[in-house]
């Protein structure tokens, strides 16, 4: 019997005396109210990056049997709970679906699938042809969907002109709300306006939010910080160099930079760092130090610093400062970057009348490899679960000194699993793994 038979077969779920009748949507698409957004999250990098497949359910019936199906334009795809989701790749083409009936999309409710992406240090990746039970959906990129700074700029002294993309998503769009440091200050039917009568040297924030006919109005975009050009004849001179630039190792994959505050003659507005003669970062003109991730272990640098005002004057850059990262990470355990103090222990958590295992896990963030914000939990030697940190909603903060997660393993009990964990390290790679441990779900 096909998969769609099974699941028209039990439509109808009747648990325990006196329950409601649910009736379920086997293998419903578009049509039957199922539609799909994908995108990558904003904090997205060359060496990582987290999706989400947002599943929206319109319709009075929950779907239990969908797929859900996106292509990457780069890397491995992992899926961040393989106990609910199968997650296929072919190619650059994904596919997702249900286990079971872990993860129905309730009536008039939506789901959130979490993914995991490695481009490996090739560019951040995008998603493309999002679609549902072979319904298109919403791509939305490397964004959400929210208005997009699209190339604002400053005009002069005392203005700015300010653009942006509309949100993705196709809803029709009446007109935009533009924010100056948190206070609404006009409102456009394009995208794009001019914002007059600023002070000169002036930092500012603005944001940008939609509309919609229904007069419901997207979030906001993100801030587009700008600041005006010095008045004529007010910046005369370029700034004075950033003094006493100090570069250390942190660690193989890092380094951090020290300098004093550069003066100017109206205002420092920032600071441009150079590594070997490019460069590769900016810093807030009230920042007296950098770190710059990224590097080779057991390599050399040079770095230099210069001083940018509100005319976009560049001052003279500092001396060169030298610093070798240090060496990579032996693999032998202490040092390697392995996370440290790595513990598990069982628990269980009711599901209706199924009892669930889990295992709770916890561990010391590793140190002087730059920052670790995700890692990767072996079940039996097998990969088995992603954690992320710095992203989601809300955003969860990157843990510095101790970490914890649980990790559920399903309704068995008497099971025993080895379990070790492994961190991503600044640069990208995966470190050494913790030690391994044994343990045994309750009878």
């Amino acid at each position: 019997m096909s998969r769609k038979r099974i699941a028209l077969a039990c439509a109808v779920v009747v648990v325990g005396v006196g329950s409601v009748v649910i009736p379920v949507a086997a293998n419903a698409g578009e049509e039957d109210g199922l539609g799909a957004a994908c995108r990558v999250a904003d904090q997205a990098t060359a060496w990582w990056a987290s999706g989400e497949v947002s599943l929206a359910n319109k319709g009075d019936r929950p779907v239990r049997d969908w797929t859900a199906e996106f292509d990457v334009s780069q890397g491995q795809v992992t899926i961040d709970n393989p106990w609910a989701y199968e997650l296929r790749q072919d190619g650059k083409h994904v596919t997702v679906k249900p286990i079971g009936d872990r993860a129905d999309v309730a009536a008039k409710g939506t789901r959130a699938v979490k993914v995991g992406i490695n481009p490996a240090g090739k560019g951040i990746p995008k998603i493309s042809g999002c679609k549902v039970n072979g319904a298109s959906g919403t791509d939305t990129g490397t964004g959400t969907a929210v208005p997009a700074d699209s190339g604002s700029f400053v005009k002069d002294h005392t203005a700015v002109h300010l653009m942006w993309k509309p949100p993705a998503g196709g809803a029709e769009i009446v007109r935009y709300e533009v924010f100056q440091d948190g206070k609404q200050v006009k409102t456009a039917k394009d995208t794009m306006t001019d914002i007059e009568r600023l002070a000169p040297a002036t930092r500012y924030a603005f944001k940008v939010r939609a509309v919609r006919a229904d007069g419901r109005t997207t979030g906001f975009s993100k801030d587009i910080v700008l600041t005006t050009h010095a008045a004529p004849g007010q910046d005369k001179a370029k700034p004075v160099i950033p003094a006493d630039l100090e570069a250390t190792a942190s660690g193989p994959y890092q380094a951090s930079l020290r300098w004093h505050a550069a003066t100017d003659d109206v205002a420092v507005t920032g600071y441009r760092i150079y590594r070997n003669g490019t460069k590769i970062q900016e810093a807030d003109g009230k920042a007296a130090s950098a770190t710059v991730s990224g590097l080779t272990p057991s390599t050399a640098y040079r770095f230099k610093v210069t001083a940018v005002d509100a005319s976009g004057k560049e001052s003279d850059p500092t001396r060169e400062a030298p610093v070798t990262t240090a060496a990579a990470p032996d693999g032998n355990g202490v040092g390697t970057g392995a996370p440290g103090d790595f513990a598990a222990t069982t628990a269980t958590k009711q599901d209706g009348t199924v009892t669930q295992h889990y295992l709770n896990l916890t561990w010391s963030v590793p140190q002087g490899v730059g920052q670790v914000s995700t890692y990767q939990v072996y079940l039996n030697g097998k990969p088995a679960q992603t954690f992320m940190w710095g992203t989601g909603d809300p955003v969860l903060p990157v843990p510095t000194g101790k970490a914890s997660r649980e990790v559920l393993v399903g309704a068995h009990p008497g099971t025993t699993y080895s379990v070790k964990i492994r961190a991503r390290l600044g640069d990208g790679k995966w470190g050494a793994f913790s030690r391994e441990l044994t343990v045994q779900t309750g009878g």
